[in-house]
């Protein structure tokens, strides 16, 4: 078979078509800021370069009010937005309020220092109070999801002028739940809504449905056709069911995939946790990639189930575990790993990964193992 790029392999794969070799591409963003000092696009290519894989890029163009990040710069009309700020030990905690026609929000976040290693090497930010507390906030809410702005896709499509055939760039859609609904409420609170106030239940995710679903008409109007489906906080790990990914989430990712082929575009939805109680239900919604696949004991992928089960659907991607294979095991566990992924997986509908990023603090060497076992036995 011709050599082919990394984007026609990637893409030859998400059809399920042949390829001159398994593609790799692991998520590195991690390892990469800790090796190289950068997590940026032009240091992705570089580490694509250096270490010979198949790299996504992933780009953010959304924002939302309702993200972990506490930042009022926001177009809401009608609304007046603060911040207040004060010391935590050594978290930075800030208060947003929201004055709206219909009420008043806040919400509190707690913040890392910057640099410090202790909360590690990138630290998420941590809501400690939500948006919504109840029913009784959503007229306030609508006011913080209108945006009349129309958003510019010109940094998308820089990226994907960068990296040409060198890989596939993808727009990172959130679901319904991934920093929205489930940064907006506490996502407990969301469980147990779903039983005892399914009205409200139904009303509030839909507002963020129906948020998601111009994000991505948009996108395609303005010529996107590859979408990372940012499905995390969706995740059996995070204490949803079957039953609700059934009754729910499944609908509205079917909702996502119909509209994206419809234009010729591609979904690949990413869940690092468990998933063989719902794999069924994504290869029915649609989508066109499945990842991470994370085995245990972290997560429950048991990758030769998931090739007979859906690999004539979707193309699997990830699998290898990033903590107890790659950073805290040998070269030869490593390639062993890799090798068993591809004979099971393989030669065609899979995209060798990782469960999640290669973590700082992993070994150079295993590293190497890794990326030097996907091209002998991809």
């Amino acid at each position: 078979m011709p050599s082919m790029t990394s984007r026609q392999r990637l893409l030859a794969a998400y059809r399920r078509q042949p390829v001159d070799r398994i593609p790799c591409s692991p998520r590195v963003w991690a390892w990469m800021l800790d090796y190289y000092g950068d997590s940026g696009y032009e240091t992705l290519l570089r580490m694509a370069g250096e270490f010979d894989f198949d790299p996504h890029a992933v780009v953010h163009v959304h924002r939302h009010v309702t993200g972990l990040t506490p930042r009022i710069d926001y177009e809401l009309p009608g609304v007046q937005a603060s911040i207040e700020e004060h010391r935590d030990g050594d978290l930075r905690a800030v208060r947003r309020v929201f004055r709206t026609p219909a009420g008043t929000l806040t919400d509190l976040t707690k913040v890392p220092p910057a640099g410090d290693r202790t909360y590690g090497i990138n630290p998420n930010p941590v809501r400690t109070e939500y948006l919504v507390k109840g029913p009784s906030d959503l007229p306030a809410l609508r006011y913080l999801l209108a945006n009349p702005q129309p958003v510019s896709f010109a940094d998308y499509f820089a990226v994907e002028r960068l990296f040409g055939e060198r890989g596939l760039v993808e727009l990172n859609i959130m679901s319904p739940m991934c920093h929205r609904a489930g940064d907006a409420m506490a996502m407990q609170e969301l469980m147990l809504a779903y039983y005892d106030d399914r009205p409200f239940f139904d009303e509030f995710l839909g507002l963020f449905h129906r948020q998601m679903m111009t994000e991505v008409h948009e996108a395609l109007a303005a010529g996107v056709r590859h979408f990372f489906a940012n499905w995390y906080y969706n995740s059996l790990s995070a204490g949803w069911s079957p039953r609700i990914w059934e009754d729910v989430f499944a609908p509205q990712l079917a909702q996502v995939c119909a509209a994206v082929h419809a234009a010729g575009g591609t979904v690949s939805l990413y869940d690092d946790g468990k998933i063989m109680a719902v794999a069924e239900l994504i290869a029915e919604a649609g989508v066109d990639v499945l990842q991470t696949l994370t085995p245990p004991p972290v997560g429950d992928a048991d990758l030769g189930q998931l090739k007979r089960r859906i690999g004539d659907r979707v193309c699997l991607m990830g699998y290898v575990d990033l903590l107890y294979v790659i950073q805290r095991g040998t070269p030869a566990a490593i390639a062993a790993t890799v090798r068993q992924a591809i004979q099971t997986a393989g030669p065609t509908g899979f995209v060798l990964g990782t469960s999640d990023s290669i973590r700082d603090g992993t070994p150079l060497e295993n590293v190497r193992a890794y990326f030097a076992a996907a091209r002998r036995y991809g």
